[in-house]
């Protein structure tokens, strides 16, 4: 008992306690962790929108942290150094203030942080389409710090791509953390996404139809009520730091004449030219940047700065943000040559600030350039035109929603953003003709927006590009779903179970409570199973799996696919969204084979209808396979994939989580694919994955 006393025992028994508390403490967060991630993942509508609220709360306060860290930049840089350090010397080395910007941008979006790197919207699409929506955590910092400095030193750019990425970033973070499906996950990056945009803009509103139109491309209720709720509890945040006041203060305008709507199409018509110029000379300054070995990467984002300190000596209207200039081109202030020579420089100065490898957003820029543009139209049809028109800040506000809307291809938001942002409503007819029309021309111009020409880049097609469609996503389970043929209450005894299995033993057997709940799932092996150990005492629910999982009628056959890869369980209890635990069928593994093939068959065009022509249903196979190393298979991407004609993947699953197989995923060491594929195509398919 002594022993206890000596140095070296209670060193050791500290050490036991300490390790004891620690493992209690890891014990009691995973549980908690669990039982958050259980509810969310039971609860489609009300699980999301709670932690939604949390992520929209945490991107609320990053969008003010990151307003103040531009300000705080904006001090030291252009006040602290070049106001005070540097007084003695002559003004116009105030050109070099971009310079040092991009000096210190350099390290964090070349080497620590590079997502940080461009305008931060199509990063995000990126993610959502090719890295199961996950983005790195410190990708909210590194973004927040690069952008600041950029813009705060004077270099081009908006704060809309960097707290779309930020937001983001909470989102996936959150989804990561809790271990949330690659759905609900991708919800919370949107919710982010859109709290970002609300907070930043104080627009609730346009921030909800942009996460909605550019970052889900899905309209669907439970995706809106989510990402609403996230957009206003952003919103909320943020006013609560900075105020409520509108983010452009305009007089207030309205159209003279009628007849003024046929300029505001024309004005859209234009607006769509100079938005798809902007995007091309973007992306090709970009890439001849990145292509480029004269100036080493670490000096690049400097020597942009110093183009744009010099392009700024011209005007500096055409630095920063760019707000001074947008608001006296919307109260008229400015003239056409002014508004035509800020177009330029603006266009310009942010094509180089972002080519160069600065961190900053698109969207303000174009709404610089759309005002510049709408404020010259404006005034230029004052001239040409009899009779009284529309002041020319009119068609300057006008031009911004039709400039944006023809660069992303995002009419309602642009439409949107710009009321929100100028509480303007009599504008709201001329805003929406002039956006459809600047929408309409830029898409008939080209396909590629400003955010999808750089996943195009990549090789990257979005879903609503591809000219086949998804046939696992079109298929809902309430498609493919059978009957529920064997029920047991709870303490029904091994004996009635085993007897219900003979008739069917493909059967699967539900346990429901008096009230049509269900409580857990029965197979045939775990009947089986219990017979051979001669367990007789057992009743339904011990030999039942009581881990439940259900899936609604309404979810697509992809969805079922993803929570039955890789997993031991063969089907899936089918259930309404607003009743969760009341089954009203069964989905196995063999009922979305032949969903899937008799889909494909009724096909017109496509080579698999062919395949499943030429074979019966029974001969089409669900194989599961994990990616050996050293395989054929193992580094390729799946258009690289030898694939016969008869074999079709539906699924990969890569570290627990599942995605849409597409030309570009990248398959890897213990990746497990999903194939549907004839029986003659099984022995070729495995070689494909099985180590040599």
């Amino acid at each position: 008992m002594w022993c206890d006393l000596r140095p070296d025992c209670l060193s050791a028994s500290i050490g036991r306690d300490v390790t004891s508390i620690r493992t209690i403490g890891h014990a009691g967060i995973d549980s908690v962790r669990s039982r958050l991630t259980a509810f969310v993942e039971q609860s489609p509508r009300s699980g999301p929108m709670v932690v939604a609220a949390v992520v929209g709360a945490f991107a609320g306060l990053g969008a003010v942290v990151f307003l103040e860290l531009i300000e705080l930049v904006e001090w030291l840089v252009i006040d602290q150094i070049f106001g005070n350090l540097l007084a003695g010397t002559p003004s116009w080395l105030i050109f070099l203030a971009p310079a040092l910007g991009g000096l210190l941008v350099a390290p964090i979006v070349m080497r620590w942080v590079p997502e940080a790197r461009g305008g931060g919207v199509p990063d995000v699409i990126i993610a959502v389409e090719t890295r199961r929506s996950r983005i790195r955590p410190v990708v909210a910092v590194g973004k927040a710090v690069a952008s600041a400095l950029t813009i705060g030193s004077g270099g081009s750019g908006g704060t809309e791509g960097p707290i779309v990425q930020i937001g983001s970033t909470f989102g996936s973070t959150v989804g990561q953390a809790l271990r949330l499906s690659e759905e609900n996950t991708r919800l919370l990056l949107a919710s982010g996404a859109a709290a970002g945009v609300a907070a930043i803009f104080n627009a609730p509103i346009a921030g909800v139809f942009f996460a909605l139109e550019v970052i889900l491309r899905q309209f669907t209720t439970r995706n809106f009520s989510v990402v609403v709720l996230a957009s206003v509890v952003g919103t909320v945040t943020a006013v609560a730091f900075r105020g409520d006041a509108p983010a452009l203060i305009i007089p207030a305008y309205h159209l003279e004449h009628p007849a003024e709507i046929l300029l505001c199409v024309l004005l859209g018509a234009i607006a769509a030219l100079v938005a798809v110029l902007f995007s091309r000379l973007l992306y090709a300054a970009e890439e001849l940047g990145r292509r480029q070995r004269r100036i080493p990467l670490l000096l690049l984002p400097a020597a942009g700065g110093v183009l744009v300190g010099l392009l700024g000596l011209w005007n500096s209207g055409a630095l920063g943000i760019g707000d001074e200039a947008t608001d006296a081109a919307l109260v008229g202030a400015l003239s056409i040559r002014t508004m035509v020579l800020l177009l330029a420089l603006k266009m310009a100065t942010t094509v180089i600030t972002l080519a160069s490898g600065g961190s900053s957003g698109v969207f303000r820029p174009s709404l610089m350039m759309g005002a510049m543009l709408g404020g010259a139209f404006g005034l230029t049809a004052e001239a040409v035109l009899p009779g009284d028109l529309s002041p020319a800040g009119a068609y300057a506000t006008v031009g911004m929603a039709a400039m944006f809307g023809g660069a992303a291809r995002a009419p309602i938001t642009s439409i949107l953003i710009i009321f929100e942002m100028t509480r303007d409503y009599d504008l709201m007819l001329p805003l929406m003709i002039a956006t459809v029309a600047a929408t309409v021309t830029a898409s008939m111009i080209d396909r590629l927006n400003i955010y999808t020409r750089r996943l195009h880049m990549l090789g990257i097609h979005l879903r609503e590009e591809s000219d086949a469609p998804n046939v696992m996503q079109a298929l809902r389970v309430s498609d493919a779903m059978g009957p529920i043929t064997l029920t047991f209450a709870p303490d029904a005894p091994l004996d009635d179970i085993a007897r219900g299995f003979a008739d069917d033993r493909l059967a699967v057997a539900l346990v429901l409570d008096e009230d049509g709940r269900v409580m857990g799932v029965i197979t045939n092996t775990d009947v089986n199973e219990a017979l051979i150990d001669g367990r007789d005492g057992l009743t339904a629910l011990d030999l039942a799996s009581r881990t439940v999982r259900t899936i609604p009628a309404d979810a697509s056959l992809h969805e079922a696919l993803a929570m039955l890869a890789g997993q031991s369980f063969t089907a899936l209890p089918v259930v309404e969204r607003d009743q969760p635990r009341i089954p009203r069928g069964i989905l196995r593994r063999s009922d979305i084979t032949n969903a899937y093939a008799n889909a494909v068959e009724r096909q017109e065009t496509s080579h698999r209808r062919d395949l499943l022509r030429s074979t019966v249903r029974e001969d089409v196979r669900y194989l599961d396979y994990r990616v050996r190393p050293g395989s054929p298979a193992d580094g390729l991407t799946l258009k690289d994939l030898p694939l016969t004609e008869d074999a079709v993947i539906v699924a990969v699953r890569h570290e627990g989580q599942t995605v849409i197989p597409r030309g570009h995923t990248l398959l890897e060491e213990g990746d497990r694919v999903t194939v549907i594929a004839t029986a003659t195509a099984v022995e070729s398919v495995r070689r494909l994955f099985d180590s040599p």
